[in-house]
């Protein structure tokens, strides 16, 4: 259990690496710059359509930055044109500002006036490069229909990211309690009662990552855990309680507005409790006779197959930071019926007559994004 938890750890560690601090916005937007928000009668001009970057347009193209939007169409003889802009170039920095996507862009854009000379970063083909484009002014075409207040926000539902990730469970561990207490006591006075699992619940630690696969959908993974070990030198008895789960994710994002990034989805993967006790009947050794007669090493576990249904929501605190919340509900579905344990010698058997233990919880997480 430990080394599939481990897995599962490093899988999300590699979508956080791969992902994070890449605040692209992978719904296409497409629409023309020129259009200043001045007061004026007169506009600017410069004549491109341009839209965010996706994930997969971004691979075919070769394009391995983390910013940058797509210039998807270039006007005949306007002032891109005329600088050498071409289609499917990527525009990388405005006078020095890298641009992550249409709305910064928008922003910066807003500061232009007709007749400034800009200096535009370039990417085309596996090459960078500079230009200078002088844009143009025009008489601003009165708008009719829907007034643009009224229109729907198209905000941006991010890139992906990854983080450590905190989890409070309340899990049913009566039968793991129960199999606690009674570990050690034939072999001594102590046992392991005093270390019994909080039944009011649990923390865990772990960790989780996603990416956007288009349309508002994240794929990733996560996974957590919660151990303790417990050992008694009268006895020269130990024991180590494991509970964990991990899987795979799918949400669905909604961006409430550019602050606040909620979504729905689902975790399929696997869990479960790992209880392993070993003794040492003798301890007395002289070399090269090192083996110990009556000693014994067992673990006994319960799998689950696990589905938990979940709601987030993102609150970005700045461009490749925010916070992660979290809501819920582990349901497991056991692999095989009672407990199981496992020899020292790797055999796994049954256990006549153990419980059938529940695996479900209330699950809630706050912590730290990294990433869009």
């Amino acid at each position: 259990m430990k080394i599939r938890l481990l897995s599962l750890l490093l899988i999300s560690l590699l979508f956080s690496v791969l992902i994070a601090d890449n605040p692209h916005n992978l719904n296409p937007e497409m629409k023309m710059v020129g259009l200043s928000d001045n007061q004026s009668d007169e506009e600017v001009y410069f004549g491109i359509y341009i839209k965010d970057l996706d994930y997969p347009l971004a691979q075919e193209l070769g394009y391995t930055e983390l910013y940058g939007i797509l210039i998807t169409k270039v006007v005949k003889d306007s002032p891109a044109w005329q600088a050498g802009i071409k289609n499917n170039d990527i525009l990388m920095e405005l006078n020095g500002y890298p641009i992550f996507n249409v709305k910064e862009f928008d922003s910066i854009k807003k500061l232009l006036q007709p007749g400034d000379t800009i200096w535009l970063t370039i990417w085309r083909e596996g090459k960078t490069f500079d230009i200078t484009a002088k844009l143009q002014g025009r008489t601003k075409e009165k708008k009719t229909g829907k007034s643009e207040s009224n229109e729907k926000v198209a905000y941006p539902v991010g890139w992906g990211g990854g983080s450590w990730m905190p989890y409070w469970a309340v899990f049913p561990v009566d039968d793991v309690n129960e199999l606690i207490a009674h570990i050690g006591e034939s072999t001594g006075d102590k046992g392991f009662a005093h270390n019994a699992i909080n039944e009011d619940g649990v923390f865990m630690s772990g960790g989780g990552g996603k990416i956007n696969i288009g349309k508002g959908f994240f794929l990733g993974g996560v996974g957590a855990g919660y151990s303790f070990s417990d050992s008694d030198a009268s006895t020269h008895s130990k024991i180590k309680y494991n509970l964990s789960f991990g899987g795979v994710t799918l949400d669905k994002r909604y961006a409430i507005n550019k602050k606040f990034i909620g979504s729905l989805g689902i975790m399929l993967g696997s869990g479960g409790h790992e209880v392993e006790y070993s003794a040492l009947a003798n301890t007395d050794f002289n070399w090269p006779e090192i083996s110990s007669g009556g000693s014994f090493n067992v673990k006994v576990s319960r799998d689950y197959f696990m589905v938990q249904p979940r709601a987030e929501m993102l609150i970005r605190l700045l461009p490749w930071l925010g916070i992660q919340t979290e809501v819920g509900y582990m349901c497991g579905i056991p692999t095989h019926s009672g407990w199981k344990v496992q020899a020292a010698t790797g055999d796994v058997y049954s256990i006549d007559n153990s419980p059938d233990t529940p695996f479900h919880s209330l699950t809630i997480s706050v912590g730290p994004w990294f990433g869009f």
